[in-house]
């Protein structure tokens, strides 16, 4: 259990000062005076999520950990399960491993950190998408770059006709062949964006950044994507917190934190549709060109 410290300091102070827990109905127009304090410790309780850095920091109780208890100086103490820890800690290291060099395929603190959304990964039925997310990233999607490289093809330039090198972002950013598709998926995450900021009541004028940046998702753009050019298709989205505003309806805290996270599920959404179905036409295309040249 993490933090199994503070629960035992708080079962060793409950036992030498008993405490008599009694049920208060958290009803509104209730005027007495239990009904009154819950009301109020409702509200500090509530307040305290968007005042963190006025709320005391309680002491670490070092005097109620085990004997032999893990620490490291980034994390300091671990109560948790171990070995999860240690399993985590080894996914992080192999990541920040591979964002160094790999054409900063896996920089993700570059990107925006809000974890994407379940459905895609877990409970699609094929979850294509995803399979050609973990091959992009990992830089094996047979493209003709990579081929040529192998010597299994004598020409690195796009097979669509473009004379341009056939690389995973020629494919998905700037092949001709799906600027329509590209500019469709953009206006449907311009309109997702916008309806969620029209819900939210946030006026048309400051939404004009967010919405810029939206139809922007599938381009390269100096000032959206950390790195200038798109990478949409490895399951990245750009950092776009800065674009929301800092008051949303009536409050500034939780809303504001739902509806970017609201946002950032539609963009990686849409995002990985688009490059699950440019791949996927993709590569019939280019297996009814293998099969007419070997007929032929």
């Amino acid at each position: 259990m993490n933090g199994r410290s503070y629960y035992r300091w708080i079962l060793d102070l409950a036992s030498r000062n008993p405490l008599n827990i009694t049920y208060t109905p958290g009803h509104l127009e209730e005027v007495s005076i239990p009904a009154r304090l819950n009301f109020e410790a409702d509200h500090y309780a509530s307040s305290a999520q968007r005042r963190l850095h006025d709320v005391p920091t309680a002491p670490i109780p070092t005097f109620f950990m085990d004997e032999f208890t893990f620490y490291t100086p980034d994390d300091g103490w671990i109560e948790s399960s171990i070995c999860t820890f240690v399993e985590k800690a080894l996914i992080l290291s192999a990541s920040k491993k591979a964002s160094a060099g790999h054409q900063q395929r896996m920089a993700l603190h570059l990107y925006d950190s809000k974890p994407p959304p379940d459905f895609p990964y877990t409970m699609a039925y094929s979850a294509y998408s995803a399979v050609v997310q973990l091959y992009a990233r990992s830089g094996q999607l047979p493209t003709a770059d990579l081929l040529y490289s192998r010597d299994k093809l004598n020409d690195p330039r796009c097979r669509a006709g473009c004379q341009a090198i056939e690389d995973q972002h020629h494919i998905f950013v700037d092949c001709p062949r799906y600027d329509d598709w590209r500019v469709k998926a953009a206006e449907d995450v311009h309109r997702r964006t916008n309806s969620k900021l029209a819900e939210k009541d946030v006026e048309e004028t400051e939404r004009t950044g967010l919405l810029l940046a939206a139809k922007s998702l599938f381009l390269d753009n100096d000032t959206l994507w950390p790195l200038h050019y798109s990478s949409y298709y490895l399951g990245h989205i750009p950092p776009f917190d800065h674009l929301i505003p800092k008051k949303v309806g009536n409050s500034e805290g939780l809303t504001r934190t739902r509806l970017a996270h609201h946002i950032a599920n539609d963009w990686h959404t849409v995002s990985i549709r688009l490059a699950g179905r440019i791949w996927g036409d993709w590569q019939r295309r280019m297996a009814q060109t293998t099969d007419t040249r070997r007929r032929s």
